[in-house]
């Protein structure tokens, strides 16, 4: 059995050294190996109130919520009324992308696994909310078409898992803030959960921090959440470590809550952990259901991470020493979770994370140089003194995701060079070498991607593909 009690103290230390002055106004992480556990806090939970974080503070999930999403949907297989394989359209009609081929040949399977290829990545309508929100984002992928043919790579996908959110919506005829409560927070025992955002209202909930204007210091956020419309991709779920704890427990368990509720059977729990997609490179890990499968410290911890305004949340299961991880940064630090749970999983392997390619790095193809492009992204790539100097741009598609992304802390451009690591791939140049061993490190790099059949020259970065346009 582990030593919580040394891993705790190593944790508090790092916890204290957090600083405004290092991107973190706050900070919460919880930690379970068997049947112990800890939850340690640190800071503040909102910058505007003082209100200091606690253990049991709710914060905003993000996009973890894919794997709560995909269990929820899983449990909608279980009872026979969806099959995975079987194409999206059956459940919901209304899909419709402008590449009516694409939306035929989209399976369940693919909103989860994230190799739908749907471009529409950011987007977020906010016009309406409540009982129709998911319903009015599935009308608007009507102007959008695919990057690839569906299957063929991996595009990571908001407007997946807001499809596999309206399934649920139609199989259980209930909006998804309620079928989510009812199909897995109450099974799970995660009793503080919810998806309503007015809830925050009711309980101690953190928000968001960016950078302020002088150096070194932070300010709240001036939007709580993503619209609701996306709230199945993560927009609106508000959790504690404990309920996060207690869906990991379940997980780790095959199904089985700690409630003594079945919540999947042994065989979909499993499905989920079995690579369904695998690119097979270094900055994008094998993708199973819901979970990205990242080897880290000789293990392989099922993880997802997720962004709020001005937060972000880590969360992965570690199978093989039966340990649930999950941490919540408020502050635009979002490397500290990486620390944290690098931290953990070392402690509990004994071996210490390493970068995940290796090899000589080779020599750039010019052909790289040139013009990359997907929804609300473009990368203009030059290569010069054997390096790639990448300037991103955000043409944003219309007022309301300007103002969205803008509240959210998104920059419209930002320039950044990039050094070869091994053949295929390249590294931020200033980043520490002990980045590329994180969930977040790791998915920074930027690969060349060539082309397969259905799916062109691009490349990979952030778990997204841009192909190349120019």
């Amino acid at each position: 059995m582990a030593d919580l009690d040394s891993l705790r103290k190593d944790i508090a230390e790092l916890l204290d050294a957090q600083s405004a002055a290092t991107g973190v106004a706050g900070a919460v992480i919880g930690v379970a190996v068997g049947g112990d556990q800890f939850s340690l806090a640190h800071g503040s939970a909102n910058l505007n109130t003082g209100q200091e974080f606690t253990t049991d503070t709710g914060w905003l999930l993000g996009s973890v919520t894919k794997v709560l999403t995909t269990t929820a949907l899983l449990r909608l297989v279980d009872n026979g009324t969806v099959d995975l394989d079987a194409p999206a359209r059956r459940y919901i009609p209304e899909f419709i992308l402008a590449d009516s081929d694409a939306a035929d040949a989209i399976t369940v399977r693919m909103l989860v696994n994230h190799t739908n290829g749907i471009d529409s990545d950011d987007l977020m309508p906010s016009g309406v909310r409540g009982r129709d929100a998911t319903k009015s984002y599935v009308a608007q992928l009507r102007d959008f078409g695919c990057l690839f043919e569906p299957g063929t790579g991996i595009h990571y996908s908001n407007p997946g898992f807001v499809l596999a959110a309206r399934i649920i919506e139609e199989q259980t005829g209930l909006p998804y803030e309620t079928a989510i409560q009812t199909e897995l927070f109450d099974p799970c025992g995660m009793n503080d959960a919810t998806a309503v955002q007015t809830q925050a209202f009711l309980r101690r909930t953190a928000i968001g921090a960016l950078p302020a204007d002088e150096p070194g210091a932070l300010r709240a956020t001036s939007m709580f959440s993503l619209p609701e419309s996306a709230a199945g991709a993560g927009a609106t779920p508000i959790v504690t470590v404990d309920d996060m704890i207690a869906f990991g427990r379940m997980h780790l368990a095959g199904g089985l809550a700690p409630t003594g509720e079945r919540v999947l059977s042994q065989e979909l729990a499993a499905a989920m952990l079995t690579p369904t997609f695998d690119l097979g490179l270094p900055s994008a890990p094998p993708i199973g259901l819901g979970w990205w499968l990242d080897p880290i410290a000789g293990t392989t911890a099922a993880w997802h991470g997720g962004g709020s305004p001005g937060g972000t949340s880590s969360f992965c299961i570690v199978p093989e020493h039966d340990a649930v991880i999950v941490s919540f940064v408020s502050g635009s630090n979002a490397l500290l979770n990486d620390t944290l749970h690098t931290t953990v999983v070392e402690h509990l392997t004994g071996q210490q994370a390493a970068a995940s390619f290796s090899g000589a790095p080779a020599q750039i193809d010019p052909a790289m140089g040139g013009e990359y492009a997907a929804f609300h992204i473009n990368k203009n790539i030059s290569v010069r003194d054997g390096k790639l100097l990448v300037h991103t741009t955000a043409p944003f598609y219309d007022e309301e995701l300007e103002r969205i992304l803008g509240a959210y802390g998104a920059p419209s451009s930002s320039s950044a060079t990039y050094v070869p690591a091994a053949p295929g791939l390249f590294v931020p140049e200033e980043a520490d070498p002990r980045t590329a061993a994180g969930f977040y490190g790791r998915i920074t790099q930027l690969a060349d991607l060539p082309p397969v059949p259905g799916r062109p020259h691009g490349i990979h970065t952030g778990l997204r593909f841009l192909p190349k346009i120019s």
